[in-house]
């Protein structure tokens, strides 16, 4: 969006884990996004790196944030809005014309270093809070929605939100790195979840998982690496 300042920061001399996504305008768009829920199957599946940026990922980066704001969010993963790709975004102020819009693209993290604890919560598990434990900094390398080469030594929210970000990408949720006890109660939560889930697919509200799971196969061959 105009006016808007995105990953504004100086890079550092780095090398990256893989070549810089390369820029195209004549792939297909992507089409309207919206937030899903678990267990959507794009939310279990692990992410691919993206191999080109066209109009239809510019476009679905715009979504991205307006989806993250509307939500109440600072962070927002691309397999949240259902999008097989290896791309993230974040702004702490989780709101338009505030704080700082940052997008990730193929990121990778590295070491990390110290431990905190601090509750979270997910867009795509309303309502769910539990303390997770994490380490306190990390080292993040990715790509700009330009193609610049991005490395960052995080700590903080910041280096917080990426984790919970990047692990979405891997297919986990942060229910996943939460021990035993609190995951046995969390498991609760998620069954009901997909009780619901289960119960707008049989009403014909959301797709089978086949149509769900083929759309994703098909993005994936539009960007992805062996497209």
């Amino acid at each position: 969006m105009v006016g808007r300042q995105r990953n504004a920061w100086p890079t550092y001399g780095m090398t990256m884990p893989m070549e810089a996504p390369q820029q195209h305008h004549e792939r297909p768009g992507i089409g309207r996004l919206e937030l899903v829920e678990f267990p959507h199957p794009a939310l279990l599946r692990r992410t691919r790196p993206l191999v080109r940026i066209d109009e239809g990922v510019c476009d679905a980066v715009e979504q991205m944030f307006e989806i993250m704001y509307e939500s109440g969010g600072i962070g927002l993963a691309a397999n949240q809005v259902a999008l097989p790709y290896r791309l993230f975004v974040v702004n702490l102020e989780a709101r338009p014309n505030a704080g700082e819009e940052l997008v990730f693209i193929n990121p990778s993290l590295s070491r990390p270093r110290g431990t905190a604890v601090q509750e979270e919560g997910c867009l795509s598990l309303p309502g769910l809070r539990m303390d997770v434990r994490r380490p306190e900094k990390v080292v993040l390398d990715a790509w700009s929605l330009d193609g610049e080469p991005v490395h960052l030594d995080l700590d903080g929210m910041l280096a917080r939100v990426v984790q919970h970000e990047f692990d979405h990408l891997d297919g986990k949720l942060f229910t996943d790195r939460l021990p035993e006890a609190a995951a046995i109660e969390a498991r609760r939560s998620l069954d009901t979840f997909r009780e619901v889930f289960l119960g707008r697919q049989s009403r014909g509200e959301v797709p089978g998982d086949d149509v769900l799971v083929a759309r994703l196969d098909r993005l994936e061959g539009e960007r992805c690496a062996g497209a």
